[in-house]
């Protein structure tokens, strides 16, 4: 147990999360090596991210839509050569402008639960823990949004979306097998465990809440005899109405001048 939790640490949580550093990669550009120098030092040169290949095409379309939206949240402004998005501004508003910028961050982690195979559980927990520091730094004022510019949460959580169907399009391809695709005890004791019977469970209660709501709080329909009663009621008032309606001064005249008659 020991050593897993050492190298998820390692691996998952440190190295594929950035965690070491201030900044983040661009999501969509990266440096590959395309050489070395006289020195040994390797050369880089800057191209465009591929899709991973071997993908589904609803992958695809997740991975796509969570970049665009990291990169408008955290990347899409420069300012005298710093970075950063619609979520840093929002999160200048006091109070209100965490939980907005943090709902969008939640936005996005839904949407990278609807892979194809899920999201596995040691992801979602990195994406909640970005999530949560995120929410955290933006209540304290001034320095927090400052340091927020540079932890880049959304994007953080877009890498690690993209290091994960790298791993799924070569599971897809036949180069990897399925263990390497979701490592760890978490993705392979808890989360089928939680798959196969927490969720079934919290959704059958569920319905059965439903069910006894709808059966114990229904709305029944008015009294027939009541409404019917309540408009005779009703009409009798305006014939008494109309008869005691006092005539008018000519009518009056006229009545007193028959009977003088």
């Amino acid at each position: 147990m020991s050593s897993f939790a050492i190298k998820w640490l390692t691996n998952r949580f440190l190295k594929d999360n950035q965690f070491t550093k201030f900044g983040v990669e661009d999501p969509y550009y990266e440096y590959i090596v395309v050489g070395h120098d006289s020195q040994g030092r390797p050369k880089h040169k800057k191209t465009k991210r591929q899709i991973p290949q071997g993908i589904s095409e609803n992958d695809t379309k997740v991975l796509l839509a969570v970049k665009q939206q990291a990169f408008r949240y955290d990347m899409w402004f420069t300012f005298f050569g710093v970075r950063f998005g619609l979520a840093n501004i929002v999160g200048f508003i006091p109070i209100a402008g965490a939980f907005v910028s943090n709902y969008w961050s939640l936005s996005l982690f839904w949407k990278a639960r609807s892979l194809d195979d899920g999201l596995p559980l040691d992801i979602q927990l990195i994406f909640l823990f970005n999530i949560l520091v995120d929410f955290l730094l933006s209540l304290i004022p001034i320095v927090g949004d400052i340091i927020e510019i540079g932890y880049k949460a959304n994007l953080r959580n877009f890498l690690l979306l993209e290091k994960h169907l790298l791993r799924v399009g070569k599971k897809n391809m036949g180069l990897i097998t399925e263990d390497e695709v979701r490592p760890g005890f978490l993705n392979d004791k808890i989360q089928p465990y939680v798959e196969e019977n927490i969720v079934p469970g919290a959704a059958k209660a569920g319905e059965q809440i439903a069910k006894f709501v709808k059966s114990n709080f229904k709305t029944s329909p008015p009294d027939s005899s009541v409404t019917s009663s309540a408009t005779t009621q009703s009409s009798d008032a305006t014939a008494i109405g109309t008869l005691e309606t006092p005539v008018d001064d000519d009518t009056k005249s006229i009545r007193s001048f028959v009977d003088a008659k």
